[in-house]
């Protein structure tokens, strides 16, 4: 495990919120060996749940695995980890015995990688300045003020959605389930295609 000072500028940038819990021994013997030893070390001093006021929350990967199974079918093999306030998946895999770490953009049909290593993409990219929560820091602020505060598993989302010509607008805007909202994103924008 990494020394917890090595995720320190993450908690100091995004502190757990009140609802964040510690998943039980259980779930955290799971994640070792499928996971970054850095989301360990989250899951276990601080939990799953929103941090940063809602900005972005470290997740349940059997929650959100279907969705990732929607985009990139059954046989996908990275494991979603964490999202933001409005729906961009982090998921982590291997290739070639190096670690890589995703973000699926779901409004904007794009996946890329954002870190090659677990403690970086806390300490530098979720917390530096070309990450989606530094992007939609006012948005989300705006999004609260305007819907309220996220419950577990929920996102901002705006109607009808961006990937179909959506404008990005406080009146188009609406909250609910995230992984039912971003897999229904793939289904809409592959029916629309086959008209």
């Amino acid at each position: 495990m990494p020394d917890p000072i090595a995720v320190q500028q993450f908690i100091d940038t995004f502190p757990p919120d009140a609802g964040a819990r510690v998943p039980s021994d259980d779930f955290l013997t799971y994640g070792e060996g499928r996971l970054p030893s850095a989301v360990l070390e989250l899951w276990r001093t601080h939990g799953l749940g929103w941090y940063g006021g809602g900005r972005v929350a470290l997740v349940d990967p059997g929650t959100w695995m279907p969705t990732l199974q929607t985009w990139f079918g059954s046989a996908v093999g990275s494991i979603p980890f964490a999202v933001t306030s409005f729906g961009h998946v982090y998921h982590y895999d291997q290739v070639d015995g190096h670690d890589r770490i995703q973000c699926l953009d779901p409004h904007f049909q794009h996946n890329a990688v954002v870190s090659e290593d677990g403690t970086t993409f806390f300490t530098d990219h979720l917390t530096g300045s070309n990450s989606h929560p530094a992007d939609l820091r006012e948005l989300h602020k705006a999004a609260v003020g305007a819907q309220g505060e996220l419950g577990a598993d929920e996102i901002f989302y705006f109607e009808p959605i961006l990937a179909l010509g959506g404008q990005v607008n406080l009146d188009n805007l609406a909250k609910g389930n995230g992984p039912e909202h971003v897999s229904d994103i793939h289904q809409r924008i592959a029916a629309s295609r086959q008209q």
